[in-house]
C-alpha cells in the first residue's frame, strides 16, 4: 500500500478552506461563532472535532485522513510521543470563561489557504479571544520544543 501524499492532501485542504471561507467568512476568527480563531500570531485555536469534520467534508476526505495529514505535517500542534493534538482549555469571551475542546493549528496553514485560495492579501489578525491564564501551565508541554504562545494569547 503506497504512503499517502500529505502535500497533496494539504493542498486539497487549503483549497477547500479557502473556498469555504470565501463563501462564509464567519467560518474563521469570530469568537463564539467560528470553527477556529487566531489566538496568537502563530496559532489558531480550532474547535474539535468540528474543525476536522468540516474540513474533511469540504475537501471530500475522511476526518481521520484530515487529522493524520495535519498531525504528520506539523500543522496540528501535538504533544510527543503520542502525538495527541486535542486539548481541553478555557477561553474568556466577553468576560465569560468557557470550557472548550480544541486543537492548536499552525497559523501559516490557515493563512496560506486564505491568501492563495480566498484571495486575501494576508493572514487574519489575532481575534478578540483569550485563553484563561490558568491554562498556561497545562499548555506548556504541548508547546515544548516549539515557539510557545505569547502573552497576548492569555488573559492576565
Amino acid at each position: 500500500m503506497p504512503l499517502p501524499d500529505y502535500q497533496d492532501i494539504l493542498t486539497r485542504l487549503q483549497q477547500a478552506l479557502g473556498k469555504a471561507y470565501r463563501a462564509e467568512p464567519g467560518l474563521l476568527n469570530i469568537p463564539g461563532r467560528s470553527l477556529a480563531c487566531k489566538v496568537d500570531p502563530l496559532y489558531y485555536l480550532a474547535l474539535e472535532p468540528a474543525f476536522a469534520e468540516s474540513l474533511a467534508k469540504a475537501a471530500a476526505l475522511l476526518p481521520a485522513t484530515v487529522v493524520e495529514a495535519l498531525v504528520r505535517t506539523g500543522n496540528y500542534i501535538t504533544r510527543a510521543p503520542e502525538r495527541r493534538h486535542e486539548v481541553d482549555v478555557e477561553v474568556v469571551l466577553h468576560g465569560r470563561t468557557l470550557a472548550l475542546h480544541g486543537s492548536f493549528v499552525d497559523a501559516d496553514f490557515i493563512d496560506r489557504a486564505l491568501r492563495l485560495y480566498a484571495g486575501l492579501p494576508g493572514g487574519l489578525e489575532v481575534a478578540d479571544l483569550r485563553l484563561a491564564g490558568r491554562c498556561r501551565p497545562l499548555l506548556e508541554p504541548l508547546f515544548e520544543n516549539k515557539t510557545p504562545l505569547r502573552d497576548l494569547a492569555f488573559v492576565r
